[in-house]
């Protein structure tokens, strides 16, 4: 093969894995990188920021889960670092992406050149990702990029997804070298995930066999797994109630008779009562974080409940709780593992009969403790409402939609009032929860999932961080559907007053005179060429998302909220405020 670049090289392997899509901003470390990719059959995104770019490659492998992932191109110095919140985001959802980031000339290091990052060593700004990066690395050689470059690929999509960084020098980007062949993505990149460890599997499966109130929590891990077909045939087999997290939302059909709610902070009340009657509980791609264990508080593991915790990551197993059966393994082929074992000691779940009906019991009392709550009519509009409406447009409309949820006062109830009707249902409720995630995501999960329409809810505080977003969705012509709520104020940290008798920084407010204040949301959208709607009363929510969904452009919608709006969480807990406070109602220790 005649000489190339290591730019045309590593564009070349891209290509040939079927990366579809690359995002983007130029900047003037980036121009080698920019024209090989631009040279390819992989179409490319111009973002407007680069954190944009990285929401979007997110969005776009949430919807797909398998490789090849999106690909991000950023210039050095600054532009690098807009990347560091959108990357963690990422790494602490187990996304997987690639960011190619430029930097200056080689010769030039340590001088200073080109917004080098010089200070404390020569080029050092690929520290900065590396807190945030499942790997992050600076090329040195031209004859070895493109090598680095296969490693750092395999990083990202080979066991637990995540964002790799590669920079790669102004000079060493355009250096031609002596290429023999593109390396073949699928010899260099293919790894088949790991099965269950057979004794693992045995015992997994004796405890479930046993189990009087056996309990099934799914998580992200059955996403990148794709394993929902092998989760609900599982519950099909045996009549184990499942439960699933937020960011597991949509992983497990809500009108199936197994389904058992989401528990924690930000769910239902049935499925946390569910997790904390369960006797024994396999765990499939969950983390135990504060969120989806409401500060620790949920389960009491291990006095009364006996943990199966699955992961493909080893290092996420007994972090929090301690495990009787800790596998090591990816979520489909756990499943199909136990579901084998199980049948071949003739377990049939005929027993589960009973507990499912207690969830069920459960079930009923909640949702009617909370139908006054989604019959409010506004305005302002209330979340309950607003949800249910809005999931009757989507299932009527299309049940695939494309369906992202940003952080704030959203998270209190989109886990419980919006009925997922597929499994296209995104949300950052992992780890780091950037708020704005949302706005460009939506163009990545759009781009991915193109015959169908995309919807995001998204905070006005997320909203005014990432909005410019929409200009480049109306720059490609992309349908799809902001729902900003807005009640100006950051609300979910305005409960704040629980704690200290006051509202500290929360609201947005003109100074002179105290109003609460906000810009014109649907001139915002206009100026940027996008329709721009509004919606304030329950009666108008369905007509207004679905006409929305319809529309052939980027839509906006300004949703009037209820700055008063209550928080939903099914089970309360605090923050230990005090350092001699352990914080844990039921330590493991």
């Amino acid at each position: 093969m005649p000489s190339m670049s290591p730019s045309a090289a590593i564009a070349k392997f891209l290509e040939a894995a079927g990366c579809e899509f690359f995002f983007g901003v130029v900047g003037h470390g980036n121009w080698a990188l920019l024209d090989a990719l631009t040279s390819t059959r992989i179409r490319g995104v111009r973002a407007r920021c680069e954190d944009h770019a990285v929401h979007m490659a997110d969005g776009y492998w949430r919807s797909r889960r398998q490789p090849p992932p999106a690909v991000v191109v950023a210039s050095g110095g600054p532009g690098a670092t807009n990347l560091i919140p959108a990357l963690a985001e990422a790494y602490y959802s187990s996304v997987a992406l690639v960011a190619l980031v430029g930097a200056g000339p080689s010769q030039w290091f340590d001088r200073g050149g080109i917004q080098e990052a010089y200070r404390t060593a020569p080029e050092s700004w690929v520290s900065l990702a590396r807190p945030v990066a499942k790997r992050a690395l600076m090329v040195n050689r031209p004859d070895t990029t493109l090598e680095m470059f296969v490693r750092a690929y395999k990083e990202a999509v080979t066991g637990r997804p995540g964002p790799v960084v590669v920079q790669i020098p102004f000079d060493i980007q355009a250096t031609p070298i002596d290429v023999r062949a593109i390396p073949d993505p699928r010899a260099w990149a293919h790894v088949h995930p790991p099965a269950p460890a057979p004794d693992a599997v045995e015992e997994a499966a004796a405890l479930l066999a046993r189990a009087a109130r056996p309990l099934v929590i799914a998580s992200t891990g059955i996403h990148n797994a794709r394993a929902w077909d092998a989760l609900r045939a599982f519950a099909d087999a045996f009549g184990i109630p499942v439960c699933t997290t937020f960011a597991g939302k949509g992983a497990f059909p809500e009108e199936h008779a197994c389904y058992a709610g989401i528990p924690g902070r930000f769910g239902d009340e049935y499925g946390t009562e569910a997790a904390r009657r369960a006797d024994v509980l396999l765990s499939l791609g969950n983390r135990f974080t504060d969120l989806t264990t409401a500060g620790w508080t949920i389960y009491d593991i291990p006095h009364t409940t006996r943990l199966i915790q699955v992961d493909i990551d080893l290092g996420e197993i007994a972090r929090v709780y301690p495990v009787d059966v800790g596998m090591v393994a990816d979520a489909r082929l756990a499943l199909l593992a136990l579901t084998q074992a199980l049948r071949a000691r003739g377990y049939t779940g005929s027993g589960n009969a009973a507990w499912r009906a207690e969830i069920d019991a459960w079930r009923r009392r909640w949702r009617a403790k909370m139908a006054p709550a989604r019959e409010k009519e506004g305005p302002p509009l209330d979340y309950a409402p607003l949800l249910d409406e809005a999931a009757r447009a989507v299932r009527d409309v299309d049940p695939e939609t494309s369906v992202l949820f940003d952080t704030g006062q959203i998270l209190c109830y989109g886990p419980s009032f919006f009925r997922a009707a597929s499994r296209h249902i995104h949300t950052n409720n992992g780890h780091f929860i950037r708020m704005g995630w949302s706005v460009p995501g939506l163009i990545g999960a759009k781009l991915a999932h193109a015959d169908h329409p995309a919807l995001a809810f998204t905070g006005d505080g997320s909203f005014m961080m990432t909005g410019t977003a929409v200009a480049t969705a109306v720059e490609y012509g992309l349908p799809m559907v902001w729902l900003v709520l807005n009640n100006r104020s950051m609300l979910f940290e305005r409960r704040m007053e629980k704690f200290y008798g006051q509202h500290v920084f929360c609201d947005y407010r003109i100074e002179k005179t105290g109003e609460l204040w906000n810009p014109d949301l649907v001139k915002l959208a206009e100026s940027m060429g996008a329709r721009g709607m509004r919606l304030e009363r329950r009666s108008d929510v369905y007509r207004v998302v679905t006409e929305a969904l319809r529309h052939p452009g980027p839509v906006v919608v300004d949703v009037s909220m209820d700055v008063a709006s209550p928080v939903y969480n099914p089970v309360s807990f605090r923050y230990a405020d005090s350092f001699s406070e352990r914080g844990l109602d039921n330590p493991p220790f």
